[in-house]
């Protein structure tokens, strides 16, 4: 079984009829307690929305319920970054089966199917764009999302690597394609 590693984030093994590629979700200490501190802030915020709902009645009531929806949803997407920076890894495997592209969360495996072999294409790393707003703000530690890699499977795009350096995602695009030759059925 060989084992390296791309940067800090990056593991890779490879045995026999298997590659694997696990990316962390790790970012460093003082970013997780300030994601952590703001959510809990909103929570805080979102306490008060509900108060509100509750201690007043008509249109004020409807413009605090309105609030919390937005609320809400805002306060999901907090929950799970919060989730994935704790302990959310990609999984990346290729196999006998095809290819599985899954994301877990701390001891509780993702549910990804098997991506047959059949059309299975090498995967590309997606170009960066400095002057988007969009992908300025999937690069940073808060979303989750700012996937680098791409591969086509049929008509399907799977995108995986979630804010990768250029670096390590090109590096982890050539170890996936070299694996991607090496393992795929012949015939």
């Amino acid at each position: 079984m060989a084992n390296r590693r791309i940067g800090t984030r990056i593991h890779i093994s490879q045995s026999q009829g298997r590659w694997m590629a696990t990316i962390s979700s790790d970012i460093p200490k003082w970013q997780r307690q300030s994601l952590e501190l703001w959510t809990g802030a909103w929570l805080g915020l979102g306490c008060m929305l509900i108060y509100g709902v509750w201690s007043h009645s008509g249109s004020e009531a409807q413009f605090y319920g309105i609030c919390l929806a937005f609320w809400s949803y805002f306060a999901l997407k907090a929950w799970r970054a919060v989730r994935w920076r704790r302990g959310g890894m990609e999984v990346i495997q290729l196999g006998e089966d095809g290819l599985q592209i899954r994301m877990d969360h701390g001891a509780n495996q993702g549910k990804a199917p098997w991506l047959p072999w059949g059309s299975l294409q090498p995967a590309e790393v997606l170009p960066t764009n400095p002057k988007s707003l969009l992908q300025s703000g999937e690069q940073q530690f808060w979303v989750v999302g700012g996937e680098r890699l791409q591969v086509s499977v049929g008509s399907k795009i799977h995108m995986w690597g979630k804010q990768l350096p250029d670096q390590e995602a090109e590096a982890l695009c050539k170890s996936f394609n070299a694996a991607l030759n090496q393992l795929r059925p012949k015939g």
